[in-house]
Parts: C-alpha cells; structure tokens; sequence
C-alpha cells in the first residue's frame, strides 16, 4: 500500500490546503516585490547609435497602474493581474467543474500574458515622434512572471484536490 492511499484523507487534505495557501502567499509577497524593483529598462534616443546604450530603470509600479491604457498600444500583459486573482480567488471546495475550469485557465492565460509581454512590449509611443525603446527587462519582471506561475501551480492543486474529493465520494 502506498502512502498517499494509507494516509487519512483529511490529513491529506489539510496538507493540500496549506502547500495551496503557502503557494499563494509566497505569490503574493513576489508580486508585491515585482511593484517596487527595477522592471524595465527603456530609452529615448534620436541617434541609433546611441539606443540602449545608457537606458532608464522603472519599477513595476507606473506599469501596474497605467497596464489597462497598455490596450491602446497594442499590450495586453496587464490583464494577467485580474486573472492571476480570480484563480488565486476561487474556492476549491465550493466549485463545480466549469468554475474549476475557469480558473485553470484564467491562471494558464495569465501566464501566457506575461510570457507574451517580454516579447511584444519593444517600444512606447510618444507624442515627440521619436519612439522609447525597451531595452530589457529586470528582477520586477522576472518576479512577475513566478508569480504568475506560483499562481498556476497552486490552481493545479487547487484543482486536483477538488477532483480527487469528487473522486472519493
């Protein structure tokens, strides 16, 4: 017999509700962290020469507050932040399978945005005419994207543990 079958199911239970609840704690400390790091790194030149030669680092703060105006520039990335939030909102033990599924997927889209974003997010427009290039990106980003994916993972748990309460009854 295995361990996973020996051991009671409400103690497995409880371990799953607390590896699911550190998954999201840990979630949320590095999103809060993304906010206040370096995240960007853009800058404005009229000489290609000179482009990302000396650039500019931002926090993850004016783009946490400015993401949904992103739309206009044909950036989609901060529409991972309610996504990551309804999955990491949804209750396990009170969601039927199309809610189970919403949020799989909310967390699965959410990643997906933020992946996406290190590719599509190259420059800025600006009303001088001259462009900001995004030069890189930093450890606010990089946080953002494990948190994003601390997010799915604790969805997954989520998820499997509703299947296998639905499985044992």
């Amino acid at each position: 017999m295995s361990s996973a079958q020996s051991t009671p199911r409400p103690v497995r239970a409880a371990a799953v509700t607390q590896i699911t609840r550190v998954l999201l704690w840990a979630a949320l400390v590095l999103f809060v962290l993304s906010l206040f790091l370096p995240s960007v790194s853009r800058q404005q030149n009229f000489r290609l020469d000179l482009w990302c030669k000396a650039p500019e680092w931002s926090p993850g703060w004016p783009a946490f507050l400015l993401g949904p105006l992103g739309v206009l520039d044909g950036q989609f990335g901060w529409f991972a932040n309610p996504l990551m939030l309804f999955a990491a909102s949804v209750k396990s033990r009170k969601s039927g399978f199309a809610l189970a599924a919403a949020a799989l997927s909310a967390a699965l889209a959410a990643v997906a945005l933020v992946v996406i974003t290190a590719f599509s997010y190259t420059s800025e427009r600006v009303d001088a005419g001259v462009g900001i290039t995004v030069c890189g990106f930093g450890p606010g980003y990089y946080l953002w994207l494990a948190c994003s994916v601390l997010v799915l993972i604790a969805t997954l748990v989520k998820v499997a543990k509703r299947f296998d309460a639905l499985r044992q009854e």
